[in-house]
């Protein structure tokens, strides 16, 4: 009964206070955060035993890093082991160094000192992974390169496990126990090899065939619960099982499925996790040690900023990517939480300083989203004061990046599935062309003799440009997977050449006006040509000749494409662009017998007069006709098919109700 009352209270204050904040564009893990934080027993102690919560909010960790390994591979993986092992190491190192040194200097003992630098080491894979999907970046360099980090970060748990009792002046660890840890891990390592190459896919094979969802699903989650268990037994985090059993549901024939079987569960369960963690915090320590509180937090962002930005700068990573990578990194993990649990039970650490340190962590937790948003911003005031680091270091030199030949050429910011395609039509036509590229291992493949035009840099950075040859190109097509960037590349793009034509590519159609007012030509919305593709294929269900099918996208496509482009030759004010984007859809309006329509030609009806409508079409009994003559008599029980707003379709109806009379 305590359960059921817990849950209607969290879901009732939720929603709420959910709908305040997306008014006020609050990020949803802080507003979980902030609900956790008033309900629990530091708050208004609505809800006193935490347990339950603590035990979904564990489970909402593992399907979130579950998905994210279906929506990973292991081929990705492996092309990341640089960043997992160099890029990992170094922060977590450099971190826990780091910290120590700072807290020895508030002399605390070493010990107590280099167990904070272990807590401090590890951050939040839940918060940055749950921010990185929301943002689509998982699968772009920078969501890369902290998946790299973060997987390593989970792996150094145990080397910290075991270091623990050493830390509480116990007799250490038992090293006679430790290659019975490192066989257990190879043993498991080896087992998930087995289930991933042979097993699972046959069982999957077999659960599929019997077209049972229930069965399918229950497979998929005991797979992944399966996986965690075998890791935690092993001494790994159940989150790392859970992100490995992602993976390799990932290669079989059956990830998408599975995915949208576990989104549900995977949103409801983790928004109870960050509940828990909010309610963690004793908001009587934030108010009577303010002052320690704020230095503790600035202490964190600090050293974590710094050694996340050095890992990424160590791997050859542009500044900005660095600088992402640091503000990512820059809160405490959830595993943080463990550890400080443990030095507490040990009286390693004191309760005080456990609940300064909660505290702390708490905030940087609920700052994330903020500082990750926030990472545009920083990286131009950084490019302003320091505009020589746009280029990779080896790529200063003229002649290394660009060719002074070069004149009239195509530069293409950005060479992912896109990208390349638009190169290798300017290669088929023989049009020059350069690429942009942040990915260092694009350019190690890709730059070679027969296609020596690459550039390793920031598009959105002068001296990038510049070497790209802006000011002698014809055009610039931005196909970049960071959304946040694409506007400031057109913006730079413009200021240094006005002449040269620019198309971008967006995903939302919101963003066209945007784009548009910061100087690009053409704007091509995937949320729209996907639309256009929809509309055309669910045309084709209705048997319509495929030459009426062709007309009425040609025409769409025209309308649409209008509105892409700096100067629509309609008219249409800019202002009033994503208004109508969003509002006009298809009609049918019929023709009721004695209405002022019943009767009249299609030149007599004057809709292009009186409500701007130009084209449409025209359906009498079976047959339809998306051109019809102005000399076309409309009779009762005949239908026109117009393409218009809600509000423009209920200014015309009058003409095709009955008892209407003409005005």
């Amino acid at each position: 009964m305590y359960l059921m009352l817990a849950a209607v209270i969290i879901i009732s204050v939720s929603i709420i206070l959910l709908y305040i904040g997306n008014h006020f564009r609050l990020p949803s893990i802080v507003s979980f955060l902030i609900i956790g934080m008033l309900l629990g027993p530091f708050g208004l102690g609505l809800i006193t035993d935490q347990s339950a919560i603590e035990t979904f909010g564990e489970v909402g960790i593992i399907l979130l890093l579950f998905t994210i390994g279906l929506e990973f591979s292991f081929e990705k993986l492996l092309h990341s082991w640089r960043t997992v092992i160099i890029g990992g190491l170094l922060q977590v190192t450099t971190t826990i160094v780091a910290i120590t040194l700072v807290t020895s200097y508030f002399k605390l003992p070493f010990n107590e000192a280099l167990a904070f630098g272990f807590i401090v080491s590890l951050s939040s894979t839940a918060i940055v992974m749950k921010i990185l999907q929301e943002r689509r970046e998982v699968d772009t360099l920078q969501g890369r390169t902290l998946l790299g980090i973060l997987i390593f970060q989970d792996l150094a748990i145990i080397p910290m496990i075991l270091i623990t009792p050493m830390l509480v002046g116990s007799s250490g660890p038992d090293l006679n126990g430790i290659p019975f840890q490192i066989g257990k891990v190879a043993g498991l390592l080896l087992i998930i090899i087995i289930l991933a190459k042979w097993v699972i896919p046959a069982f999957l094979f077999r659960v599929a065939r019997q077209r049972n969802r229930e069965l399918f699903f229950i497979s998929i989650a005991g797979t992944c619960i399966v996986i965690a268990w075998l890791t935690s037994e092993a001494g790994l985090s159940v989150t790392l099982g859970a992100f490995v059993a992602g993976l390799i549901i990932g290669e079989s024939d059956y990830n998408i499925d599975a995915l949208s079987h576990i989104i549900p569960f995977r949103d409801v369960f983790a928004a109870i996790f960050f509940l828990s963690i909010g309610m963690l915090l004793n908001t009587s320590t934030v108010l009577t040690d303010l002052n320690w509180i704020i230095l503790i937090v600035l202490i964190i962002f600090f050293v974590k900023i710094l050694t996340g930005m050095f890992s990424a700068a160590v791997l050859g990573m542009p500044a900005r990517v660095c600088i992402f990578t640091g503000l990512a990194l820059c809160q405490i993990g959830e595993f943080s939480f463990v550890l400080a649990k443990t030095g507490l039970d040990s009286h390693l650490i004191t309760d005080g300083i456990y609940q300064l340190f909660l505290a702390g962590a708490i905030i940087t937790m609920a700052l994330t989203p903020f500082i990750m948003n926030a990472s545009p911003r920083v990286v131009d005031l950084y490019y302003r004061i320091a505009p020589r680091r746009a280029l990779y270091p080896g790529q200063h030199e003229p002649e290394d990046v660009s060719d002074s030949n070069l004149s009239g050429h195509m530069i293409i910011a950005g060479y992912g599935a896109t990208g390349k395609s638009v190169a290798r039509a300017a290669e088929i036509t023989g049009i020059p062309y350069m690429v942009i590229e942040l990915n260092p291992e694009i350019i190690r493949k890709e730059k070679t003799s027969r296609h020596p035009h690459f550039i390793f840099g920031d598009a959105a950075q002068r001296e990038v440009l510049e070497h790209a040859g802006i000011y002698n190109a014809r055009a610039l097509v931005v196909v970049v997977s960071e959304e946040d960037a694409i506007p400031r590349i057109v913006r730079l793009a413009r200021q240094l050449s006005p002449h040269i034509h620019i198309v971008a590519r967006i995903r939302h159609i919101r963003r066209t006006q945007e784009i548009l007012d910061l100087g690009a030509d053409e704007v091509v919305s995937e949320e729209f040509e996907a639309a256009r593709e929809i509309f055309t294929r669910a045309l084709r269900k209705y048997h319509l000749p495929e030459a009426e099918i062709q007309k009425i996208v040609s025409r769409l496509q025209k309308w649409g494409y209008a509105k892409f482009i700096k100067n629509p030759e309609n008219g249409m004010t800019k202002s009033s662009m994503d208004t109508m984007l969003h509002s006009l859809r298809i009609h049918t309006i019929r023709v009721e017998p004695g209405s002022f329509s019943d009767g009249k030609t299609v030149a007599g009806l004057e809709l292009k007069k009186r409500f701007g409508i130009a084209d449409f079409g025209f359906r009498h009994g079976e047959v339809t006709v998306f051109d019809p003559d102005d000399n076309q008599k409309i009779r009762a029980g005949d239908a026109l098919i117009i393409f218009a707003s809600d509000e423009k379709i209920e200014e015309m109806s009058p003409l095709f109700r009955a008892c209407m009379t003409d005005d």
